[in-house]
């Protein structure tokens, strides 16, 4: 089997994430697994990619049992670039999709690489809003299936309580005061700006039961083209204090806020020609009994069950936002309590196990034949008429 991924740690981020847990299921099934990574940035694409095409040429012409029997494409744009070169050797494929790379704003980039979606043999979508956005791109459902990520949670975790403790210490939190924590990149529809405009400052206002409003702090974990407005948001309404950002953290850090705060939230809102594939770090803050409380919007769905492995929340509802914020908060030990009940049930949901199975499951099939490649369904089609 060759795997084939231009995104992999230790660069950070939801598609590395995947990639890195892709490779590792590959591997759990005794699948002897040919990888082929990128582990820099996206700038170094321009050489990567051609270099890799090169790598993988020589790989698809070995033969016996050195010659792959499937081949795992990471994305949309390295099912662009290495389809030609695959159907070359006759190789059968699969490639995932993770939401952006299929809706990305760009005419140029839709016409060379979403169109190559249509003759791939199998899209593996990482959730149904994926799987959507594949459909609208014009593939067909027989050659799309969706795969429900996992997530498996550190072996050596801390007890709540300890981190909760060492990460009020770090962060000079008093006990009194709630911890909200975001994790991820700072993009505009990740809704962190949103959210510190139309929610926060009517939460941490006095209300009439509650004089003194709530008393919280933000804690904003990540970079990126969002950073300063978010920033300037904060300043205009006051939230200097309670919005913190932390900039890119390192992996105990983010171990640390994900264990040792009292909510996670992701209020992602909507823009056009970016979506949210699934919200991997809902999971990753769920199995770790950290509660969640995220926008319904895209892929979230597929990663918060709403009342089993989270809350949901209508996206850009400010009020009902507001409101939820409230009702979760009131009382923390049933906030806790709630958080363990969700991550018992994320365990479950999103094991590796499953994962594994399904994956090997669906490129097994892929091998074997039984998904056919787009050109033998239209001449079947054609034949027909």
């Amino acid at each position: 089997m060759l795997f084939v991924t231009r995104k992999f740690p230790p660069q950070t981020g939801g598609m590395e994430t995947l990639a890195k847990d892709t490779f590792d299921a590959l591997l759990a099934g005794g699948s002897r697994v040919t990888l082929l990574r990128n582990v820099r940035s996206d700038w170094h694409s321009w050489w990567w990619l051609p270099l890799t095409l090169w790598r993988m040429h020589q790989v698809l012409r070995r033969s016996g049992a050195e010659r792959p029997d499937v081949v795992l494409l990471g994305d949309a744009l390295m099912n662009a670039v290495g389809t030609w070169l695959l159907r070359l050797h006759r190789m059968p494929h699969a490639t995932m999709v993770m939401g952006l790379d299929v809706t990305f704003d760009s005419s140029v980039y839709r016409k060379i690489v979403v169109r190559h979606l249509r003759a791939a043999p199998l899209i593996i979508a990482i959730s149904d809003a994926t799987a959507r956005a594949v459909r609208a791109a014009g593939v067909e459902d027989e050659h799309l299936r969706v795969l429900r990520l996992s997530v498996v949670p550190p072996d050596d975790m801390a007890p709540r309580e300890v981190a909760r403790a060492e990460l009020r210490r770090r962060f000079d939190v008093p006990d009194d005061t709630v911890v909200l924590v975001t994790v991820g990149r700072l993009v505009r529809r990740k809704g962190v700006a949103w959210f510190a405009a139309q929610v926060l400052p009517a939460v941490t206002r006095p209300t009439p039961d509650r004089q003194d409003g709530l008393r919280l702090v933000h804690l904003v974990a990540g970079a990126g083209p969002a950073e300063d407005r978010i920033r300037r948001v904060a300043r205009s309404k006051g939230l200097e204090g309670t919005v913190r950002l932390l900039g890119r953290v390192d992996d105990p850090t983010r171990e640390l806020l994900l264990r040792g705060a009292d909510l996670f939230v992701q209020p992602n809102i909507h823009v056009y020609g970016d979506m949210e594939g699934f919200g991997l770090v809902n999971v990753e803050a769920a199995v770790r009994d950290l509660p969640v409380l995220a926008a319904d919007i895209d892929g979230i769905p597929d990663a918060v069950v709403d009342g089993e492995t989270g809350w949901l929340v209508t996206s850009q509802d400010a009020p009902r936002w507001r409101r939820r914020l409230r009702e979760v908060l009131a009382d923390p030990d049933a906030l806790a309590t709630q958080g363990r009940r969700f991550g018992a049930t994320a365990r479950d949901l999103y094991s590796a196990d499953r994962f594994a199975a399904t994956l090997h499951d669906l490129l097994e099939g892929v091998a074997r034949g039984d998904v056919t490649a787009r050109e033998l369904h239209e001449e079947r089609n054609l034949n027909r008429s």
